[in-house]
């Protein structure tokens, strides 16, 4: 096995218990603040949103200081922060106090994805990029998973369990990264963003279609804000299904969101395919619209699982034509980190608001009127201004 096979399979399983970590932190968040402090769940949005904001301010922030460190370094402080934060989180009482710690969570967060993304795609690009990129994407959307059940599962024996769980796990994951990439020399090489750029002095070749792209994981991350954090209130009181069933759902959706990312990464006819970036949000408008006639657990995982499907291309998409002939990586993958998180947010808070003055249903037509209306305009923006991107095949 190579160096650089090697370095992909070290980032992948980082980046798989990183996004297992943090993915049952997120669950366990919502069932926390619900049944040990007993918040509604608008507030239980806006609190769970809380470090979802601070992410994006401190991606922004911190783009330029962070430059100067390796990926690795800043990995390696994420892991210890986060860990940190979610100590303090189940310390507090108050709700200051509270939002101050998750706001520090999604501040060290910051440090983690943009850089993980900026090492797995450095000076790659065409097949060998997507290549790298599939390795990411089946790395943490399988953490996504397997975090589901684990929480769960954890939660019926008792609702701080996976919070405390997490906090020793993200203590154990720094520590590993820190061993590893100080002890093996080709982790220890890899430079920092600034001083990669100064050393290969390379053309920018973006693809405009990056910005349809963008659009797209946007509305993904609203559609999935929705699921994740007003869904199992509403299976949990609504539909009555356990906190296991609906981990089960909430795995189902990514083991096929992981499933998908493995073979969409071995596929290339959607690349620099603006007509695939439109369908795919046309078919998840179509999804959300449907979701109003489900009334049961089967019903549910359907739409659980073509949702799966439909989020990799979308979240593919995104990542692979922001990224491709591009500079400035880290720049780019902030960029894309900013508007799936703003997605997240917004998903979560305006869903939460009308889930809990007009229903569950309510949230889901809303939803696909709005998605119907952005595909429209898109598709005559695109049809009337794009010109054809020229491919990059290396």
């Amino acid at each position: 096995m190579t160096h650089d096979n090697k370095q992909l399979l070290f980032l992948s399983l980082i980046s798989f218990f990183a996004q297992m970590i943090i993915s049952m932190v997120n669950l366990a968040l919502v069932y926390y603040l619900n049944d040990a402090l007993n918040y509604s769940a608008s507030t239980i949005a806006i609190t769970v949103s809380s470090f979802s904001i601070s992410y994006v301010v401190f991606c922004l922030l911190l783009e330029k200081p962070t430059s100067h460190l390796c990926p690795r370094q800043n990995i390696y402080f994420a892991l210890v922060g986060m860990g940190i934060s979610i100590l303090l989180f189940l310390k507090s009482y108050s709700y200051i106090f509270i939002l101050s710690t998750l706001v520090f969570y999604g501040g060290f967060m910051a440090l983690l994805w943009p850089h993980m993304e900026t090492w797995y795609s450095r000076g790659r690009e065409g097949k060998h990029l997507n290549k790298a990129i599939s390795y990411f994407n089946f790395s943490w959307s399988a953490g996504i998973a397997f975090s589901s059940i684990i929480c769960g599962l954890l939660t019926e024996i008792d609702v701080k369990l996976p919070l405390i769980i997490s906090v020793v796990s993200f203590i154990l994951l720094s520590l590993i990264v820190f061993i590893l990439t100080n002890k093996v020399p080709y982790l220890k090489a890899v430079e920092s963003e600034k001083k990669y750029i100064i050393n290969n002095k390379n053309n920018d070749n973006s693809t405009p279609l990056r910005y349809f792209a963008w659009i797209a994981v946007f509305l993904a991350y609203f559609f999935y804000g929705m699921l994740s954090n007003i869904f199992p209130l509403y299976a949990k009181n609504i539909l009555l299904i356990n906190e296991t069933r609906i981990g089960f759902l909430l795995w189902s959706r990514g083991v096929v969101s992981c499933l998908a990312f493995y073979y969409l990464g071995k596929m290339s006819f959607w690349h620099f395919k603006g007509n695939y970036i439109i369908l795919s949000q046309l078919v998840l408008a179509v999804l959300c619209l449907v979701t109003i006639l489900c009334n049961d657990y089967y019903s549910f995982f359907i739409i659980f699982i073509l949702f799966g499907l439909i989020f990799s291309l979308m979240y593919l998409q995104s990542i692979f034509h922001g990224v491709s002939g591009a500079v400035n990586r880290t720049r780019r993958m902030i960029i894309h980190e900013v508007l799936l998180t703003c997605g997240l947010v917004f998903g979560s808070i305006i869903s939460g608001y009308i889930f809990e003055k007009f229903g569950f249903k309510s949230v889901m037509k809303n939803f696909g009127i709005f998605m119907f209306a952005i595909v429209f305009v898109e598709y005559i923006v695109f049809s009337i201004s794009l010109k054809k991107p020229s491919k990059i095949e290396k």
